[in-house]
């Protein structure tokens, strides 16, 4: 099986009329590779698009584990184990960040900033426990009670902290737009996570995804060949220098990027204090004209 096939699979989003759905699933709420179907206000089941091919069976299997290893941690999809059918995940209401940012398209720059930090810290959390995550884009990024990110869908790999060797591949890649050109479309890195999340940076900054015109699977050779290039969007939006640095493999570390965004907040929060007190600076000004004003007129009076 190829990336693209995988890829392919994972765009489609209606259903089958021939399709099964697992016993106790009330909706299917979400179609890919695998499918999401809520058993109740509180769970979900995560299953296989299809119950014939091995390789997604193993791609579940291989989530919990991995889910297992990264342990409770208040940004990442909360599993339940595994069921007969597929794997039980906690169910978060609010839907994921891309389908918020859609319906949602003035949301304060802030707050965008805030879910970058939230993201590169909870991969960093991730690299450390030697899990590689291989798809990371918005529509994998979950949005808690608080309007908080939920990173799901990890169905990526697992490597030996010594050698470096894969111990455990759930055998899947990112799309077009978020994935770094290289000859092995099975090798995964740091760096190849890094370069995603230039991607969802850039998404969650500019409001949609890099080049918007091109379809990630038609167009999937031209994409690559402009990231290859270097051909990337024009440098006009905020946090666009790490976006580029991302794409360019200049981070080793997801901390590095997170260091990099504190720096943009902190800059983007001093502006906004000078610009605050300029302001109370200017009604204060103000003030003390119209009192002259008035000491003037009750002089002439």
């Amino acid at each position: 099986m190829t990336g693209i096939a995988m890829r392919q699979i994972r765009r489609r989003k209606h259903s089958d009329p021939n399709e099964r759905i697992p016993p106790g699933v009330e909706k299917v709420i979400s179609r890919g590779s695998c499918h999401i179907g809520k058993l109740n206000d509180a769970m979900v089941l995560k299953y296989a698009s299809d119950f014939n091919d091995l390789g997604y069976l193993t791609s579940i299997k291989v989530e919990n584990r991995i889910l297992q290893i990264l342990g409770v941690h208040p940004r990442i999809v909360e599993s339940k184990g595994l069921a007969e059918d597929g794997i039980i995940l906690k169910y978060y209401p609010n839907g994921t960040l891309r389908s918020y940012i859609k319906n949602h398209p003035y949301e304060t720059l802030d707050r965008r900033l805030e879910w970058c930090k939230q993201l590169v810290d909870t991969l960093s959390y991730v690299h450390s426990n030697r899990v590689i995550h291989c798809d990371i884009c918005l529509h994998n990024i979950l949005l808690d009670e608080n309007f908080d990110i939920v990173l799901a869908d990890f169905q990526g790999l697992v490597v030996d902290s010594t050698t470096g060797e894969t111990l455990l591949d759930g055998l899947t890649r990112e799309c077009s737009k978020s994935y770094m050109p290289r000859e092995n479309v099975y090798f995964a890195s740091v760096r190849t996570d890094l370069f995603a999340v230039g991607s969802a940076i850039y998404h969650l900054i500019a409001g949609h995804e890099v080049f918007p015109e091109l379809d990630s699977i038609d167009d999937e050779k031209v994409i690559n060949a402009r990231f290859m290039n270097g051909e990337f969007p024009k440098n006009d939006y905020v946090a666009s220098p790490i976006v580029e640095k991302c794409w360019r493999g200049e981070y080793a570390a997801a901390a590095d990027v997170s260091f990099d965004i504190a720096l943009v907040q902190a800059t983007m929060k001093a502006v906004e204090e000078a610009m605050e007190n300029e302001e109370n600076e200017d009604e204060d000004e103000s003030g003390d004209e119209d009192a002259e004003h008035e000491e003037e007129q009750l002089e002439a009076l």
